[in-house]
C-alpha cells in the first residue's frame, strides 16, 4: 500500500479538501498525514460528513435553531464528529502533526 503526503486543514469552508500541497496560508493550520488511496478516501468521507453537520441547511429556514435540544444534540453530534476527525488525523500524521494534536490535548487517552 503505497503512502503519500498531504495537507489537511479544518478550515469550515475548505474541510474537506486534502491537497498533495501545502497552502501555505497564514491564517490555517495545516495538518500533513500519511495516507494510502484508501485511507485518503476515507478521511475525505468523514471530513464532508463533519461539515455537513456544521450547518444544516435545513435548520437555516426553519425555527428549528431556536429549539435549544435540537441546537445542543446538533452541537454535540458535530463536536463527536470533529473528535473522530482529530483522531484520523493523529493515526494517520506524521510525528509533527502527532506532536501539535498532543499539544493541543485532542488525544483521547481512554483507550
Amino acid at each position: 500500500m503505497d503512502k503519500q503526503l498531504y495537507y489537511v486543514n479544518l478550515n469550515p469552508i475548505s474541510m474537506d479538501t486534502i491537497n498533495p500541497t501545502r497552502v501555505n496560508d497564514g491564517q490555517l493550520i495545516e495538518y500533513e498525514i500519511e495516507a494510502s488511496e484508501t485511507e485518503k478516501k476515507a478521511l475525505e468521507d468523514l471530513l464532508h460528513e463533519v461539515q455537513s453537520h456544521d450547518v444544516e441547511l435545513g435548520n437555516l429556514f426553519s425555527f428549528r435553531h431556536f429549539d435549544d435540544q435540537k441546537g445542543d444534540r446538533d452541537k454535540n453530534e458535530y463536536q463527536r464528529g470533529l473528535n473522530d476527525v482529530y483522531e484520523a488525523l493523529y493515526n494517520l500524521g506524521t510525528p509533527e502533526t502527532k506532536s501539535m494534536i498532543k499539544e493541543i490535548h485532542l488525544v483521547n487517552n481512554d483507550q
